[in-house]
């Protein structure tokens, strides 16, 4: 099964053969010096489907930089195929690798390769969030499951919990679980469930509740200190004239209290000390601020936005280009204002990018 995302880069990819690997020279303060101990942020580039070549990038906020921590520390490893997910936590890593079916863990200072959980089953786990230190939940796209997993050991404690089809965004807050079930647009939306959110209690994995009326539903992006979650979900390719956008849900009314519309959202951060939304859509970014929408950036007709991150650190945004989805990406650095602070150059299709002290 084609992953999300991949659907395009496998299309770029036809027609994409005379393109040369010509990319703008990095900023002078860049140095690959092989050390991933500072501060800095982590792009995880998930590559092209089938090609695998996902990478684990790292910029150093004193401007050094490692392409490939990966390979760079342990010798003939290579992340797989396809990079869809990055957490860190404290001083470990994990980076979901859906086609090859597994999670990998990595010591965030060294970045030393600790170990892995691969699933059997052919189910391909695409996105995680912990419970607590050690308690993990994954989805998994194509299947309509959910597991949950020990990830310091490794080791599986849930095997399979049942939800909607083709299940993409996970996000754990006030002790439960919600879990974003697209459908994959059109293939699967006449299935039951397809366009929902399932609410699971997080202590013994029963569903507890249905948010629904979310066609071709993404992400969840949790914002505890305000009680509630947002919600992205884009239009079907079918119907290419009606807007997705983004939802606010109240997570002590239960119920959606906000809904913004945008054209084809590619995803979502926040500002955990404000509680403002960025949202990156067709044709840049924008803020959602007490309920007000605000443009921050326009996209460059000449940029793929592929993927956003915010750094609370310094309140920046983190945006991945794409570029032609089968060359080498960038990292736009931006301040909350639009103002583009600096570009690293990374691998394929940065598309998860997590800021780490």
């Amino acid at each position: 099964m084609i992953r999300r995302g991949s659907t395009r880069v496998f299309l770029a990819c036809l027609f994409a053969g005379a393109l040369t690997a010509c990319l703008p020279v990095p900023p002078e303060d860049a140095i690959d010096s092989g050390r991933i101990d500072g501060p800095g942020t982590f792009v995880l580039c998930e590559g092209v489907w089938r090609q695998d070549n996902a990478t684990l990038c790292y910029i150093g906020d004193d401007g050094t930089r490692v392409n490939d921590v990966v390979s760079a520390v342990n010798a003939e490893l290579r992340l797989g195929d396809t990079g869809s997910d990055l957490l860190v936590r404290g001083d470990t890593m994990w980076v979901v690798v859906s086609t090859s079916r597994s999670i990998e863990m990595f010591h965030r200072r060294t970045g030393m390769w600790l170990g892995r959980l691969r699933f059997d089953d052919l189910r391909e786990p695409y996105k995680m969030a912990f419970v607590n230190d050690s308690v993990a939940v994954c989805t998994f796209l194509n299947d309509a499951s959910i597991a949950e997993v020990n990830a310091r050991r490794l080791a599986v404690r849930v095997a399979r919990v049942d939800v909607g089809p083709a299940p993409e965004g996970i996000a754990v807050v006030g002790g439960r679980i919600y879990v974003a079930n697209s459908g994959l647009g059109d293939l699967r939306k006449s299935e039951k469930g397809a366009g929902t959110v399932t609410v699971l209690e997080a202590s013994d994995l029963s569903v507890l509740d249905t948010i629904s009326d979310l066609p071709n539903v993404q992400s969840i992006v949790a914002d505890p200190a305000k009680t509630r979650i947002w919600i992205t979900y884009r239009s079907y390719p079918s119907q290419s004239d009606v807007l997705g956008g983004v939802v606010a849900y109240d997570l002590t009314q239960r119920r959606i209290v906000g809904r913004y519309q945008f054209r084809s959202v590619k995803g979502a951060c926040i500002d955990p000390r404000s509680g403002t939304l960025y949202v990156m859509h067709a044709e840049g970014i924008s803020a959602i601020r007490s309920a007000v929408v605000s443009t921050v950036m326009k996209r460059p007709n000449s940029e793929t936005w592929y993927g956003l991150g915010f750094d609370a650190r310094a309140s920046r945004l983190l945006i991945g280009n794409a570029r032609t989805y089968v060359t080498n990406g960038e990292i736009v650095i931006a301040d909350t204002t639009g103002v583009v602070i600096r570009r690293h150059d990374v691998g394929i299709n940065p598309s998860v990018i997590v800021a780490a002290d």
